[in-house]
């Protein structure tokens, strides 16, 4: 029951292991579709692995957007159970924090108890009201403003300060507000910024490693170039070129009549779409959709280490796309730091969660009950 200015602080999301692979997808031996192995590069053997590298990330990719579609779903179901189970638990609970709030107000003057058990009733009803008036509670606002040493306005103006001076021992710099008002939030809000800064410089660094390894490996043994060591402006060259293939196909200008000119737009913007994401696959799929398998794209020799390359690519970027998302659903649910957002997860959180407002509002009852039997309420204040 009691409260402090730690609670007006955001939660702190640590960097810690929490987004590690979901389910099994750890270079899996499951296979790719039908389309995945019919799109192999031929002459992909050559290169790193060769076919079987091919098929590994072609069924590592079409299981990340599965995943991804699954966080998708994952997230609605629990956003209705929660809403279902959790929400009325939480209004009952607040209605119960409210009357206890009401009920302590005439204790406050009241001389059958002590200074001291007193005191240590205004300590109570200034902390649940500060706790309702948090969440916008206009009443419990003015009644802890009422009763308690210091205001709403002065403990948030404290909690930025020692929330600014934890993270800015953290960051080992000063975060500088500009014009925007001392509050948690704005103090969390400039941290995170100079956070995703920071990781940002560290990923440069680290691609700016790696290359630098490739060269000397390049330099070491000129013949031993893979999909890896592929030229980025090579890759990009290859993609432009698919791109530039089926535009110039599906040009309207080539159409048998208005059905199949509807066809060749809507096909197009697929085509945009999948250019704009550089998503190779999907490019490839149209192309052997709309295309007769001759074409100036060769599945082989330098254009299968580029188009490995942009497969390796594609799947790299799904996976930090799933991960954000498992971040997000991390964030949006508000899991411990270290769970994982994946459905077993969710549902012990879930079933916590309602464990957790059952016995508040047991309590709270209890709460309610000493108000009206001065001796148990003085021993509940002792409690405290």
């Amino acid at each position: 029951m009691g409260g402090n200015i730690v609670q007006f602080m955001p939660a702190f999301t640590e960097h810690d292991p929490r987004f590690r692979p979901w389910g099994d997808d750890v270079d899996g031996e499951a296979l790719p579709s039908a389309a995945g192995r019919a799109l192999q590069p031929a002459g992909s053997a050559g290169h790193a692995g060769g076919a079987g590298e091919w098929q590994r990330q072609t069924a590592r990719l079409e299981r990340l957007r599965h995943q991804l579609q699954a966080l998708d779903a994952l997230e609605q179901a629990q956003r209705q159970a929660r809403a279902t189970e959790l929400q009325p638990l939480r209004e009952e609970r607040r209605q119960l924090q409210r009357a206890l709030v009401r009920g302590l107000v005439p204790w406050l003057d009241d001389k059958a108890l002590s200074q001291r058990q007193r005191a240590l009733a205004r300590e109570r009803l200034c902390a649940l009201a500060q706790s309702l008036a948090d969440a916008g509670d206009a009443e419990m606002r003015a009644l802890h403003d009422r009763h308690s040493a210091v205001d709403l306005a002065g403990k948030r103006e404290a909690a930025a300060l020692a929330l600014r001076q934890r993270l800015e021992a953290q960051l080992g710099q000063t975060l500088d507000l500009g014009v925007a008002p001392l509050t948690p939030e704005a103090v969390w809000a400039t941290a995170q910024a100079r956070f995703r800064e920071a990781e940002e410089r560290q990923r440069e660094r680290r691609e700016a490693r790696q290359a630098q390894r490739r060269r000397k490996r390049q330099a070491r043994q000129p013949d031993a170039v893979g999909p890896a060591d592929t030229n980025p402006a090579e890759a990009e060259q290859l993609l432009r070129r698919l791109y530039r293939q089926l535009a110039s196909h599906l040009h309207p200008d080539r159409a048998a009549g208005e059905a199949d000119r509807a066809q060749r737009t809507a096909r197009m913007g697929r085509a945009n779409a999948a250019y704009e994401a550089r998503d190779l696959m999907a490019l490839l799929h149209l192309r052997a959709e709309v295309m007769p398998p001759a074409g100036d794209v060769r599945p082989d020799g330098q254009d299968g280490a580029a188009m490995l390359a942009l497969l390796r690519q594609q799947v790299a970027a799904l996976e930090r796309r799933r991960a954000a998302r498992q971040a997000e659903l991390a964030q949006v649910f508000a899991l411990a730091p270290g769970q994982v957002a994946q459905p077993a997860t969710l549902a012990a959180d879930l079933a916590a969660k309602r464990q957790a407002l059952v016995s508040a509002i047991e309590a709270l009852r209890a709460d309610l009950r000493r108000l009206d039997d001065p001796p148990a309420l003085r021993r509940w204040l002792k409690e405290g």
